[in-house]
Formats: structure tokens, C-alpha cells, sequence
């Protein structure tokens, strides 16, 4: 099956307009495959572990590890996806492989009580079998969202380092001196990398003042989370970018 991808646009109280695309089949399918081989593999680790158990407990051990065994499988049917989820904000290690993460409607990061609705209506989805309904589901709502995050409010979008060509380059260019005090490696959350994408888009039009203005809302929080430090607001985001976006060669 090809992907089946398209764009979704957000706007910020900023008024700065960001756009994810949101990820098809194909790539959600890959990525549950990982996710599920991951499952395998830490459920056998919970049987070697039960067995283990079972073996040293002699006689009782048989029903130890029947228990350890069947409450090792359940969390891990039921608590994967929930917990990586909420914790990685919004991603699996299959969607990290993929680039995929689950966001709220509205753009933003999902929480514990999405994670769980979503994931609590995978069983309906899978029905009648090979997620049959959840492929129907998504196969007619224009956001590509299952049964399970149509309840929950999510979509799930794919994420990629970004392509220069789609964004203005920052002007002024970065300096040797910046450079050199740069951090090696910067990541930026969703909602920073769309919102400084949207400012780099709009720079020209907002005007100096407003872009720093919006900038000075979003920098501190760049700023003391990524170690990025410009001479203003506005250069604070525009280097933790080009550093997340190219790299060491920035």
C-alpha cells in the first residue's frame, strides 16, 4: 500500500500559521510493525524472567510464573503504546524510527488521557481482524485519524529534519564566532520547530519588531532548554534552528 499523506495547517495565538503533514498508512503500519516486534521481544524477556522465577520456587513456582508471565504480556498489550506516548510526547519507538508522532488536534502535545483513549480503542479498530475498521476509518476522515483518534482527538503526523529549500535562509547568515559556542546537538520540539519555521516564513511581512516581539515569548524557553544563545530573541531561535535543521554543519 503507498502512502497516503497530505498537510495540515495550525495556527498559533501568535497568529503564525505551521503545517505538519500528516502520515498515511504505510509509514503507521511499518511503524506498528517495529513497535510490535519490540513487544515480542520484551515479552520473551518476561518469560525467561517468570521461568527463571518458577524454576527457583520449585513447586510453587508454576503458578508464580504462570502470573508473571500473564501480567508481563497484559502491560505490555495494553501499557506500550500508552506510556511511550505520554512520556515521549506522543511517540513510540516504531514512530521514532519512522519519523511519525501523535498530536492533539489543535497541533499540540498529547497528554496521559489522550495516550489512553487512543490506544484503549486499538481493539475496536483491529476488528474484524487486520485493523479492518480503523483502515475504513481513516480511509474517509480527511486527517487520516482511526477510531481511536477520532475519541481521543489526535492524528498522528510525520516528522522530518526539515528541508532548507521550503524555508528562507536566515539572514544574517550564522557567524564563525556563533558558530564556535554553538551546542553540538540541538533539538527542537514540534511546536518550536513549527513556530520558528512559521516566523522564518512571515519575517519579511511582520517586520522586524513584531518578529521579535513573537520571539521573545518562545526564546527563554529555547534558550534554557537547548543552551542556544543569540544577542536577541529572535537570533536565540534562528540559530537553535539551523543547528537542529543542518546539524554540525551549521
Amino acid at each position: 500500500m503507498d502512502p497516503v499523506d497530505t498537510v495540515v495547517a495550525f495556527e498559533t495565538p501568535e497568529r503564525v500559521v505551521f503545517r505538519h503533514r500528516l502520515a498515511g498508512p504505510a509509514p503507521r503500519a511499518v511503524a506498528w510493525l517495529v513497535d510490535a516486534l519490540i513487544q515480542v521481544l520484551l515479552g520473551l524477556m518476561v518469560m525467561a524472567v517468570a521461568l527463571l522465577a518458577g524454576i527457583s520456587l520449585g513447586e510453587l513456582g508454576t503458578g508464580v510464573a504462570g502470573a508473571i508471565a500473564l501480567l508481563g504480556v497484559f502491560m505490555l498489550q495494553w501499557g506500550y503504546a500508552t506510556v511511550f506516548e505520554a512520556w515521549w510526547r506522543g511517540q513510540t519507538p516504531g514512530k521514532v524510527a519512522l519519523g511519525l508522532r501523535v498530536v492533539r488536534r489543535d497541533g499540540g502535545p498529547v497528554g496521559w488521557r489522550e495516550a489512553l483513549l487512543r490506544n484503549l480503542l486499538r481493539a475496536a479498530d483491529a476488528l474484524p481482524s487486520l485493523y479492518v475498521v480503523g483502515l475504513v476509518t481513516m480511509a474517509v476522515d480527511p486527517r487520516l485519524r482511526r477510531l481511536g483518534d477520532l475519541v481521543a482527538g489526535t492524528m498522528v503526523v510525520a516528522e522530518g529534519r526539515g528541508h532548507l529549500e521550503d524555508t528562507p535562509a536566515i539572514d544574517p547568515p550564522v557567524t564563525p564566532a556563533e558558530r564556535d559556542v554553538l551546542p553540538a546537538r540541538v533539538r527542537l520540539l514540534p511546536e518550536e520547530r513549527a513556530v520558528i519555521a512559521g516566523l522564518l516564513r512571515r519575517a519579511h511581512a511582520l517586520g522586524p519588531l513584531r518578529v521579535e516581539e513573537l520571539a521573545a515569548r518562545l526564546a527563554p524557553q529555547v534558550e534554557a532548554r537547548t543552551g542556544v544563545t543569540g544577542q536577541t530573541a529572535w537570533r536565540t531561535l534562528q540559530l537553535a534552528w539551523v543547528r537542529a535543521v543542518r546539524g554540525a554543519d551549521a
